[in-house]
């Protein structure tokens, strides 16, 4: 981990490794470059500690090769002259050392950090859904355009079954609809991986669907009701649903372990070929899975995107790893555009030692999408809302994650998904491509 501060092009190459980590700022510089610049900062917030935390450090050190590749700045014509930006990174952390999940409190006070930085021109993150939810309306605030690569809660961008009460308007009390909207991600909302997940179900012969989903976590939970409104369409029954309350166990020996018993025992009973559970991937989840497991051996269980990492996957035993299925917008490596395996490439290089993961594309086209609407904007790119309109009017892009465009409401136009099964050592294993 590097404290925080600036570093040179030549200072990024030293360390390499070192790089990713809370609370650190890092500067690209271009070289020997006469041209004068205006610095820029974009914020990144994403949970670099914990199980995820390997993860997480992947889409940070894809944000770096990004403007590595720029050069570490945007050049752009103002008066007739060739001038550049100058930006830079400010990676912070939002998740609490000894649990790894994303904190409210650390989740504020970047996003605070951010909006009153008069330097910064794009925040990168969160990746969670419940973060999300919190930064969005600060950044909203003071029109700091906001890029997500996670958070596929339908509720940001649109309304739909299970999206909360005013939502999304409740995220942009200062913009849409009386301003604009400054938030986007780079992934699908949950309406396209409810459909990608009733396709992946149908083709392992799934026909008795049972639903459960977490009171305690209705961002991450609704799935539920998106894939509950589509499944008569794709031919799917439901026959049966219900929900729990995940955040109230703490070990697998909780009392909440009976609760989740009394669950299991009730979905057995509607005799379902497979059980979807929309929730946190905490180990109150895992806790239930186990318990699903026991009572319904014969039932596979799917999870959607935000359930398919290591904070959730490690916690599961050999047994219901064997039963356990999930869909995810993050595909296999050689399913991305030629560019994707230049980017690896380049990673490779300039963190000697360390793999790059597909996580690690996202946060290099977040960086590449901000350089872009930097670029656009030209000579008024200071101005946030003159920067936030130059990215909405991107149009298509012809991305490492392949060729998409951001609609206005935030969501992007990509739609694939892979079907996984896990596998015994708690690694994905490819069982299908879902478009």
């Amino acid at each position: 981990m590097i404290r925080s501060g600036r570093l040179s092009l030549a200072g990024l190459l030293a360390v390499g490794a070192l790089l990713a980590g809370c609370g650190s700022n890092v500067t690209v510089q271009g070289g020997n470059d006469a041209l004068q610049a205006t610095t820029f900062t974009v914020y990144s917030e994403l949970p670099i500690l914990g199980s995820d935390g390997p993860v997480m450090d992947s889409i940070v050190n894809g944000e770096i090769v990004a403007l590595y590749d720029a050069g570490g700045h945007v050049r752009y014509r103002s008066g007739g002259r060739a001038r550049a930006y100058h930006v830079s990174v400010d990676s912070q952390n939002d998740a609490d050392p000894t649990y790894g999940a994303w904190t409210l409190n650390s989740t504020q006070l970047t996003a605070r950090t951010a909006s009153s930085d008069l330097s910064t021109v794009a925040y990168i993150g969160d990746f969670d859904n419940g973060a999300t939810a919190v930064s969005i309306p600060l950044n909203n605030e003071y029109d700091v355009l906001q890029l997500s690569p996670g958070s596929p809660y339908l509720g940001f961008t649109d309304k739909g079954p299970g999206v909360l009460g005013p939502d999304p308007d409740t995220y942009y009390p200062f913009g849409y609809p009386f301003g604009q909207r400054t938030f986007a991600r780079l992934i699908p909302s949950y309406r396209q991986e409810a459909t990608a997940t009733l396709a992946y179900m149908r083709s392992l012969g799934v026909r008795r669907l049972y639903l459960l989903d977490d009171r305690a976590d209705p961002l991450d939970a609704e799935i539920v009701p998106l894939v509950a409104a589509a499944a008569p369409a794709a031919g799917v029954d439901v026959v049966g649903e219900a929900t729990v309350a995940t955040g109230t166990v703490t070990s697998p020996g909780g009392q909440a372990v009976g609760d989740y018993a009394r669950t299991a025992a009730a979905v057995a009973a509607a005799h379902p070929d497979a059980v979807l559970f929309g929730g946190a991937p905490t180990l109150s989840a895992a806790v239930l899975w186990s318990a699903l497991q026991q009572a319904a051996p014969d039932a596979r269980l799917f999870a959607p995107s935000t359930l398919a990492v290591p904070a959730f996957i490690e916690n599961l035993t050999p047994a219901t790893r064997a039963v356990t299925y999930v869909t995810s917008p993050y595909l296999e490596p050689d399913q991305y555009p030629a560019a994707a395996q230049r980017v690896f490439a380049q990673y490779r290089r300039l963190f000697p030692g360390m793999a790059p993961t597909v996580y690690s594309l996202y946060g290099y086209e977040a960086m590449k999408d901000v350089l872009a609407a930097i670029h656009r904007a030209g000579r008024y790119a200071g101005d946030r809302k003159t920067l936030t309109t130059a990215f909405f009017h991107l149009g298509v892009i012809h991305g490492v994650i392949g060729t998409y465009r951001i609609l206005p409401s935030g969501d992007t136009t990509l739609d694939d998904f892979d079907g996984y099964r896990v596998g015994a050592a708690g690694q994905l294993v490819l069982v299908r491509r879902i478009s």
